[in-house]
């Protein structure tokens, strides 16, 4: 009996200690995704803001409510925000297209880009697993407006659609073409920027890999930006972070990754 006794004291003993050791494990985060970007075969997409090119091309992403990453009090359902992203490249530029869901739409020009509906890009050329902090001093940070829901007919009230580089500062570039089309619900934006704006050195091929992440901003009301969609949702937005950004692999034109 006594021999029984302490079999069951052991049991239990070691069953606390199992209990406790599985308490005290930490939820593993989780990762971020990796992003395949398909080469385009020729010809290449003429940016002018018509989607119907894109359709044959592997890899859409949905963005909706699970996407949102900042500003989540504030959103109002799909109708408020949300989109499909689709990338894609060849050997001199990286190309996107974002049709985006919107029933509000609310631009501005330079600066002010990020405080009204827009599309930012961020792109990190020299990526790197298990790196965290900052944002690189070689990243690139861009936005893109649609413009003008409503042309007047004033040029200089009417806006085209643009692009601003706000990282790095001061960073001379030019080769970016963008444009837009106004939807029923929404609006979408297509756009191209050379490799050696985005600061890749060399010739692109599949199997390259780098950092790259594309969020559209909502923004109902004159400058205030109130909520936001990522690629990466697996964390909430508190800022431009190394360790956030989705690795971005370039494949073949079938957009499977190989291992």
């Amino acid at each position: 009996m006594k021999k029984f006794s302490q079999f069951l004291y052991a049991v239990s003993a070691a069953t606390l200690l199992l209990t406790l050791g599985t308490a005290a494990t930490p939820a593993k985060k989780p990762s971020r995704p990796v992003i395949a970007c398909p080469q385009k075969p020729d010809p290449p997409p003429v940016i002018d803001g018509d989607c119907s090119e894109w359709d044959n091309l592997p890899g859409a992403i949905e963005l909706n409510k699970s996407h949102v990453t900042w500003g989540l009090a504030q959103y109002q359902g799909e109708e408020d925000l949300s989109g499909t992203v689709r990338i894609c490249y060849d050997a001199n530029y990286f190309y996107f297209m974002v049709e985006v869901v919107d029933e509000a739409i609310k631009v501005a020009s330079d600066k002010d880009i990020f405080v009204s509906d827009h599309i930012e890009l961020d792109f990190a050329p020299n990526f790197k697993d298990g790196v965290a902090g900052r944002q690189g001093a070689d990243w690139r940070i861009i936005g893109f407006t649609p413009g003008s829901v409503e042309e007047s007919g004033d040029p200089l009230a009417d806006m085209e659609a643009d692009a601003l580089m706000a990282f790095p500062p001061n960073f001379q570039w030019e080769g970016i073409d963008v444009e837009s089309a106004i939807t029923e619900d929404g609006y979408v934006i297509e756009a191209r920027i050379p490799w050696k704006v985005l600061g890749v050195k060399g010739a692109v091929k599949a199997g390259m890999e780098f950092g790259m992440d594309i969020h559209i901003s909502d923004s109902d009301k004159d400058f205030v930006q109130e909520c936001m969609t990522s690629l990466n949702n697996t964390t909430p937005w508190k800022g431009r972070k190394q360790e956030n950004i989705p690795k971005m692999v370039l494949t073949g034109t079938d957009g499977k990754i190989k291992k």
